[in-house]
């Protein structure tokens, strides 16, 4: 099995929980809103929406918003995490292949690099003709997704962090001709050692704007980070924002 089809379970909840702090994921909620220019009560699809960490507090703040996951293990955690506090979202276990909305919302999100999954191309164009297709005339889309150019630069070296009482060896690699990234993860619980792999497609801007204006929807905007940060070869994401004509 791909390694999107199986990495979304509990263990990714307790291993990826943690990287984000809920002060990020406030400064996120803002920019989503001032990049897209979201008037109130705008109908959002969360596009691989994961445990609803953007959808919910967006869903608070009064936008009407679908999530989208392909996994049931953190679509569970979102329905929990949304009765818990109240707000009111609707949630839908799909493949982000086939986005089953045709005209239906002012805007789609695809945040924390959930694109570039497939490795048929293919099959990442699939992704945002599903989304040109879901959105309504007008209406506009954001992607957040690590800079190629960016990530070309560093140093793929060895590293560790720590979840809770684990503590997590990580190992990353590019591959500058497949444009491809990845990391192997390993942590020692219960005994034994258990291993985590993920790899995405990583993209120039020309390459993400040449894939979007294919798809149909006109580029609007690209910014470097969620608090009107510039962006330029330096910048380690691309928050991208294109409209449907």
């Amino acid at each position: 099995m791909a390694w999107w089809e199986t990495l979304f379970d509990d263990r990714y909840l307790r291993l990826f929980g943690p990287l984000t702090s809920p002060e990020a994921t406030q400064q996120q909620v803002d920019g989503i809103i001032a990049y897209l220019r979201l008037e109130p009560g705008a109908s959002i699809l969360d596009l691989a929406c994961g445990y609803g960490r953007i959808a919910i507090p967006l869903a608070r703040r009064g936008f009407a918003v679908t999530g989208l996951d392909l996994s049931e293990t953190l679509l569970g955690q979102a329905r929990a995490a949304a009765s818990k506090t109240g707000a009111q979202a609707t949630w839908h276990r799909g493949d982000m292949r086939h986005i089953p909305w045709t005209k239906a919302f002012d805007a789609v999100i695809n945040i924390f690099s959930s694109f570039g999954y497939f490795s048929d191309e293919a099959e990442n164009r699939k992704v945002l003709e599903g989304v040109a297709r879901a959105l309504k005339p007008g209406g506009r889309f954001l992607i957040d997704v690590v800079n190629r150019d960016w990530r070309a630069r560093q140093d793929l070296e060895r590293h560790w962090f720590e979840a809770g009482d684990l503590v997590v060896l990580v190992d990353p690699w590019f591959d500058p001709v497949a444009g491809r990234a990845g990391e192997t993860w390993r942590w020692l619980e219960g005994g034994q050692w258990q291993t985590m792999e993920f790899d995405v497609r990583l993209y120039t801007a020309t390459e993400l704007r040449h894939l979007i204006e294919a798809a149909g929807l006109r580029w609007l905007a690209v910014h470097g980070g969620w608090v009107e940060e510039p962006f330029d070869p330096h910048a380690r994401r691309i928050i991208a924002v294109a409209e449907k004509p």
